[in-house]
Formats: C-alpha cells, sequence, structure tokens
C-alpha cells in the first residue's frame, strides 16, 4: 500500500509541476550534445515484490536532434541464503541507436534497435553431480518509447520492446527466445 501511496504522490507531483518555466523558456527536448543518464525497471503488478527482472542503468548521448546512442548495463546478483547453496550472478551489456520523433515541447517520443551481450551463472550442480556451466547471451531487439520531462531536464518514461536472444549453456546445448518487454524509466540530463 505505500508503495502504491508513492506512486501516486509522484504523479501529483509531475501535474502540479506543469507549469514550471526556465530562464530559457519552459522545457525544452534533448538536442545534439546533451547526455541523459537513467534507470529503468520493470514493475510487477501481481502484488508480490515490487520489481521484477533486472533493474538496468543506461547513459544515453545526443548525436543530433533526432538521433541519439544508447549504452546499458545491468547487474544482478542473489544468493538465498541457505547452508551449501551457490550464490548466482548474471552481467549484461547493450547498445543501441535511438531516432527520436517530434514529439511535444515536454514529451520525448522515439523508436530505435540495439544488441546485447551477457553473462549468467546460476549455481549449483546438474543430475551428475558437476558444477553447471555459465550461460553466454547474445541478443537484438527493436523498441519505442516517450520520456515526458516533469521538471526541466528531469524525466520520467514508458519503453515498449521486442527482443529476441540465443543463448548457450556449453558446446552442445543452446536456445532461442523472444518476448516482448514494458520498462519504466526515471533519468536526468546534464
Amino acid at each position: 500500500m505505500k508503495n502504491f501511496l508513492l506512486f501516486i504522490a509522484l504523479v501529483s507531483f509531475s501535474f502540479a509541476s506543469a507549469q514550471i518555466t526556465t530562464n530559457a523558456g519552459t522545457f525544452n527536448k534533448p538536442g545534439e550534445g546533451e547526455t541523459a543518464f537513467e534507470f529503468n525497471f520493470m514493475p510487477n503488478l501481481d502484488g508480490t515484490t515490487m520489481f521484477t527482472d533486472r533493474a538496468n542503468v543506461m547513459m544515453r548521448q545526443f548525436k543530433s536532434d533526432t538521433k541519439a546512442v544508447r549504452w546499458t548495463a545491468s547487474l544482478n546478483v542473489a544468493d538465498t541464503g541457505e547452508e551449501g547453496s551457490d550464490m548466482t550472478y548474471g552481467v549484461a551489456l547493450g547498445y543501441g541507436i535511438e531516432n527520436h520523433l517530434a514529439g511535444a515541447e515536454r514529451l520525448s517520443t522515439y523508436w530505435g534497435y540495439g544488441g546485447s551481450l551477457g553473462y549468467e551463472d546460476m549455481g549449483g550442480t546438474d543430475e551428475a553431480g558437476e558444477d553447471l556451466d555459465g550461460s553466454v547471451t547474445v541478443g537484438v531487439g527493436v523498441f519505442l518509447g516517450a520520456d515526458y520531462y516533469i521538471i526541466p531536464k528531469v524525466y520520467v518514461g514508458l519503453e515498449l520492446g521486442y527482443g529476441l536472444g540465443v543463448a548457450s549453456q556449453d558446446d552442445t546445448s543452446w536456445g532461442l527466445d523472444g518476448g516482448v518487454t514494458g520498462m519504466m524509466r526515471v533519468g536526468f540530463r546534464l
């Protein structure tokens, strides 16, 4: 319930700050030479844990008023705390291109494409008692999204993407999977 009230307060604050202006006018969308940093995550709406999946950090560098390059990184570490259990971890790096559309003064819309490379070690042993090998993943995807500036240079946004990935666990096994993801974003521009 506390988390729901926090979300309502954030939404209320964004609407209350609708008339904020700066010395340069009101709000402006990102332009050539600007850099943005953000944290994106997937909220869990089924009532269990607050967030699902791993959280990512991203840096976006605007090469022009309509193009941006993005770099993403994520790290996921977990341990059950049980005696004799192995710690698990995963790391991923990504690169992408964003194409920004006209949008509006406070709304920056975009679409893009990108790729990622990741490694995950799930720990544990197989049925024969041998240690499991880590999994290497290579992925590609397309996405579209929108950022809404709640105050100058600070934004919240949503992004929807579709990706395909190939994972290899050892020399002989591999898998292909795909899926749609929705992410919430909170970020700021320098």
